[in-house]
């Protein structure tokens, strides 16, 4: 089945397989990880989301700034 995707396989490691497994750890994998957090934040915030956040406190970014 491999090797309908990758016919170089046969010869060595292709270079299509390394892109694709580069792009879906340098892309996909941390973008899912972004969304199930929201997604998350989201079920714990059900009020909030549903306003748009407009009445959430805005003034720090997950913590790290001090006021």
């Amino acid at each position: 089945m491999t090797l309908l995707f990758f016919p170089d396989w046969a010869n060595g490691l292709p270079s299509d397989f390394l892109l694709l497994h580069f792009f879906v750890g340098a892309l996909i994998f941390p973008f899912n990880m972004i969304h199930a957090k929201a997604r998350k934040f989201d079920a714990q915030n059900i009020e909030d989301a549903a306003k748009g956040y407009k009445n959430f406190d805005n003034t720090t970014y997950y913590g790290y700034e001090r006021n």
